[in-house]
C-alpha cells in the first residue's frame, strides 16, 4: 500500500491533494487524525495537521489506522504481505533562496546535524524504484503540460525519520508558485500513473556521491532509465563530515538493494572522492561515474 500524505500547514501539499482528488475517483475511508481519508486501488490519501518535518514515526500511526480499517498492503515490498504502509510519499513545497522553478523528489535524512526534523546522523529508508519512477513520470507530465520547470532529484536532507521507505515530492521554490494548479497537476498525474504504481524492478539501484544539491548527474542518469537512486550525498556534506566514509556507509545502509555507487566527480572534489571510491569497492558496490 502506497500512502500519499498531505500537510494542512503546507499550501503546496494541499494543492497537490486537491489535484489528486480531481484527477481520479477515490473511495472514502473513515477519518484519520479527524480528517477525510481516501483510497484508490493501492493508494491511500491522508491529511495530517502540522508540518511534515515534525512527522517522525508517522508510519506507526498510519499502520495502526490501516489495520483498523482492514486495509492490507497486499503482497508488500518484501513479498510477504501484511498491513501497510509499504511506502509513504510526502506531498510538499520546496523553498530555495534562488527560487528556481522546479519540481523535485528526494529522500529524507540527516547526515550530520538535525536542524529540520529527524535525527542527527540518521537517514530514513529510501524507496529507490518508486522515487525514481516518480521523477520519470513527473518529467513526462511536466513536458506534456508544456511547463519549463526543471524536474530533478534533490540530495538527501531534513526529516522526518520513518522506519518505512519514504520520499518527498515537491513544488519549488517560492510562495508565489505553491498554490498554482498547473504545477500541482503534473505531480498528481505522476503519482496516479502506472509507471509510478508499478515501476520496473530490474533497474540497478544506486547511491549517489558528490555534486550539488539538485544532483544533476544523478537526475540525468535516472531520467535516461539507467539507474534508480536512493540516498545521495552532496559535496557540501562530504566537506563537513568528520568521517566521509561513514557518510557513504549511511547512504548505502539506508538504500535497500543498492548495488551501485555513482560518483559525480569534478576537478574540485576528485581528490576527496578517492578514498570513497575505494571504500565503495570494498563494500562490493559497482562504481560508476555520473
Amino acid at each position: 500500500m502506497l500512502v500519499l500524505l498531505s500537510s494542512d500547514a503546507d499550501i503546496a501539499s494541499m494543492n497537490i491533494k486537491a489535484r489528486l482528488l480531481e484527477e481520479a475517483s477515490w473511495e472514502p475511508l473513515a477519518p484519520c487524525w479527524g480528517r477525510p481519508a481516501f483510497i484508490r486501488g493501492g493508494l491511500v490519501l491522508l491529511e495530517k495537521a502540522g508540518v511534515h518535518l515534525s512527522f517522525d514515526s508517522v508510519d506507526s500511526d498510519i499502520r495502526e489506522y490501516l489495520h483498523q480499517q482492514g486495509v492490507s498492503s497486499g503482497k508488500g515490498l518484501d513479498g510477504n504481505g501484511g498491513e501497510g504502509p509499504d511506502i509513504v510519499v510526502f506531498l510538499s513545497k520546496h523553498r530555495s533562496e534562488k527560487e528556481v522553478d522546479s519540481l523535485t523528489v528526494h529522500p529524507p535524512g540527516n547526515y550530520l546535524e538535525a536542524l529540520y526534523g529527524g535525527k542527527e546522523g540518521t537517514l530514513a529508508v529510501a524507496a529507490p524504484h518508486h522515487m525514481t519512477a516518480a521523477l520519470l513520470a513527473l518529467h513526462r507530465e511536466k513536458r506534456a503540460a508544456g511547463l519549463p520547470d526543471r524536474t530533478s532529484f534533490e540530495v538527501t536532507h531534513h526529516g522526518p525519520l520513518l522506519a518505512t521507505p519514504c520520499f518527498f515530492i515537491e513544488i519549488g521554490s517560492g510562495p508565489h508558485r505553491w498554490d498554482r494548479v498547473d504545477l500541482a497537476r503534473p505531480i498528481a498525474k505522476a503519482l496516479l500513473s502506472e509507471r509510478f504504481m508499478d515501476p520496473p524492478k530490474d533497474i540497478p539501484i544506486a547511491i549517489g556521491i558528490g555534486g550539488g544539491h539538485y544532483a544533476p548527474r544523478f537526475s540525468d542518469r535516472a531520467l535516461k532509465g539507467d539507474l534508480a537512486f536512493g540516498h545521495m550525498v552532496p559535496d557540501h556534506i562530504l566537506e563537513r563530515a568528520p568521517d566521509p566514509v561513514r557518510t557513504l556507509e549511511l547512504a548505502f545502509g539506508s538504500t535497500p538493494g543498492a548495488s551501485v555507487a555513482c560518483f559525480h566527480r569534478t576537478k574540485d572534489n576528485e581528490n576527496a572522492l578517492v578514498p570513497l571510491i575505494s571504500a565503495a569497492e570494498a563494500m562490493g558496490l559497482n562504481v560508476m561515474m555520473g
